[in-house]
């Protein structure tokens, strides 16, 4: 089955000054500090020149590497999402658990229901946030989801009338929605929920 081999996007971050090496110490010091407010303050409440402070580097330093609150906080994410990476079976719904069962690992970081509901909550006055969210944090996932079912449907696992990207959002839904309601995220829930979305993609049978 193709399918990317990563589910980690990488920061795109803005590149070092020439002739000076990137500090990994100032760039794990930002990226920690940026977490902590979000989930402390909110989005909204954090600011660069906070971050600078708690980071203990100066603003220029953080401005060379983050072009903007929003750059900022897409890049933070990644470290709540980032984790070891899943070993995919060959099998659709086997890929399909494995993905699952790292989506609900990173929901259930310390802060990180905290720091997504603090995000949701500014969808709308900050449509730069979502742009960023959504082009280096949730995209990048949804399109090894998608890649998925689309070779599922070439080798005949999955029904050629599926509609990959909706059922990519049921499975990221049902995690989420129970994630937020504080409900059970345990194994069998997550079992469960890859059953029943694979019960309605796998073709029927003709008599």
């Amino acid at each position: 089955m193709d399918a990317p081999s990563t589910l980690i996007a990488e920061p795109a971050a803005r590149p070092p000054a020439l002739g000076r090496p990137r500090s990994q110490s100032a760039d794990e010091a930002i990226l920690r500090a940026a977490l902590d407010l979000l989930a402390h303050d909110g989005y909204q409440a954090m600011s660069m020149q906070s971050v600078a402070n708690v980071a203990g580097v100066g603003k220029p330093t953080l401005y060379r590497r983050f072009a903007s609150k929003a750059d900022l906080v897409a890049a933070a994410l990644i470290q709540i999402t980032a984790g070891p990476e899943p070993t995919l079976p060959a099998d659709t719904g086997g890929a399909l658990r494995a993905l699952l069962g790292a989506a609900a690992g990173a929901l259930a970081r310390p802060g990180a229901m905290v720091i997504f509901g603090s995000l949701i909550a500014e969808r709308q006055a900050d449509p730069a946030l979502v742009s960023a969210f959504n082009a280096r944090v949730f995209g990048p996932r949804r399109a090894v989801v998608i890649n998925i079912l689309e070779a599922g449907m070439t080798s005949g696992e999955v029904d050629a009338t599926t509609d990959p990207a909706l059922v990519s959002d049921l499975l990221f839904g049902a995690i989420l929605g129970r994630a937020i309601l504080g409900e059970d995220l345990g194994d069998d829930v997550l079992d469960r929920i890859v059953e029943t979305v694979m019960r309605g993609v796998t073709p029927r049978r003709t008599s």
